[in-house]
């Protein structure tokens, strides 16, 4: 049945013919965006076959909803939780999913005694997998003691192999992520700034500290101080390559709004007091613009990135000040910042803990998710604002929820994860803004 005003839709019956005409042309999209680089690791599979949830999707119409609820488990390390100020999951369009980081209760520990994982939601199949289960804080005193940890001669901690361990998140990871579509790799600009560090408030717990002695007597140098911590989805393992970024940005704590430009083949971080900064991944080598000329103040910042333009769309950081737009474009080609004044209907960007904006390429409207609250569009061309329309009565189904999202091209959907912070109660709702049109 289908519910007016707010299009909630439940999928009851589907035909056949159509169901795999809708089946075949996702997975024609699919293929344009695959690797044909063989994988390793846990992602290899990627992307999956389309499950029966994806009926649900691609019968969704203009305004509707669709709740598949918990997503499965990784097999071992189970739900994906929630974490607060953590709203963005870094879409990548090959495998089909989107990654999960950062941290959400302060020095949170799982109830298996690990510490910060990090897990990648597959779209087609409405589960989770799990990227890096967290170090063992049970274990960890022991494990540095006796070499299963240990640090490299960038000052990066690694296991036994020498493979990169992510240790722990800076702090929330708000805009601090992205994925690089040209080499296949995730980009955490959200770790914690030293090869050994944990998160701010992890630093004088006792299960640190019992490691950290080990790990500082080997006196290595801090090569990797400051600069991101990657995934490569083609062989399966993290990198944290040496190399010179400045000290990063506090952005209200969530550190610093990231994106890969794919025009520039760089990665490209913004916050108020590190100014903006662009990174050559391959050399570690970063460009600095300390007070870019009409950028936003403040921090936290609600962005998202505009594909067919090559923009990036920023909040005000803050409270509305006078004369100023909720809304900040930055120019890749032109390398230019701008704020265009309010229009009849404006709302504010939400911050990291309020909610989730994503570009709709199909739409070509920037669509924003306000927590429980509404649905609202914008219009990067006319700046215009839709009318706010309400979420679904139901939504979210959890208390003290965090909000998580992305927008898939290929499915021409918007996935909001909401989980309680530091849960594995969440549920996965999926919102279509218009079909495409033939």
């Amino acid at each position: 049945m289908k519910q007016q005003g707010i299009g909630w839709h439940w999928v009851c019956a589907v035909a056949f013919v159509w169901v795999a005409g809708q089946a075949a042309l996702l997975g024609a999209e699919q293929a344009k965006t695959q690797s044909p680089v063989e994988r390793k690791g846990v992602l290899a599979a990627l992307p999956s076959s389309p499950g029966p949830h994806m009926q649900k999707i691609m019968a969704l119409g203009d305004g509707e909803w669709v709740n598949l609820g918990k997503p499965a488990p990784d097999p071992k390390w189970g739900q994906g939780r929630g974490r607060s100020w953590s709203h963005k999951m870094a879409y990548a369009p090959e495998l089909q999913g989107a990654f999960l980081a950062g941290a959400g209760p302060h020095a949170y520990i799982k109830p298996d005694g690990h510490y910060d994982d990090i897990f990648f939601y597959d779209l087609n199949a409405h589960k989770w997998i799990c990227i890096f289960e967290g170090v063992n804080t049970k274990t960890f005193g022991e494990d540095c003691k006796n070499g299963l940890l240990k640090v490299n001669d960038d000052g990066q901690l690694v296991n036994k192999d020498g493979d990169v361990v992510p240790l722990g998140a800076r702090s929330h990871s708000g805009q601090t992520h992205t994925y690089d579509t040209d080499s296949h790799k995730w980009i955490y600009n959200g770790c914690a700034p030293g090869g050994i560090d944990p998160d701010w408030w992890s630093a004088k717990k006792e299960w640190y500290l019992a490691g950290a002695k080990h790990l500082t007597a080997q006196g290595k140098p801090d090569k990797v101080l400051n600069q991101p911590l990657y995934f490569n989805t083609i062989t399966g393992k993290f990198e944290r390559p040496a190399g010179k970024k400045p000290p990063r940005g506090s952005g209200a704590g969530r550190g610093e709004a990231t994106f890969y430009l794919p025009t520039k083949k760089a990665i490209w971080a913004y916050s108020s007091d590190a100014g903006m900064l662009i990174g050559n991944a391959a050399t570690g080598e970063w460009t600095v613009t300390k007070k870019p000329k009409g950028a936003p103040k403040g921090g936290d910042y609600g962005a998202c990135y505009d594909s067919k333009r090559h923009r990036i769309y920023l909040s005000t950081g803050g409270p509305l000040a006078a004369n100023e737009g909720n809304v900040y474009i930055y120019d890749v080609a032109t390398d230019t910042w701008s704020n265009p004044p309010n229009k009849e209907n404006a709302l504010p960007l939400p911050p990291s803990n309020a909610g989730v904006l994503n570009y709709d390429s199909v739409a070509d409207r920037v669509v924003i998710f306000r927590a429980a609250e509404y649905v609202a569009a914008w219009d990067p061309d006319s700046h215009a604002w839709t009318p706010k329309i309400p979420m679904p009565s139901k939504f979210p189904e959890v208390g003290y929820p965090s909000y998580h999202g992305f927008y898939s091209p290929e499915a021409n959907a918007h996935f909001i994860y909401a989980a309680c912070d530091g849960a594995d109660n969440g549920a996965m709702w999926v919102y279509r803004f218009k079909r495409a049109t033939k």
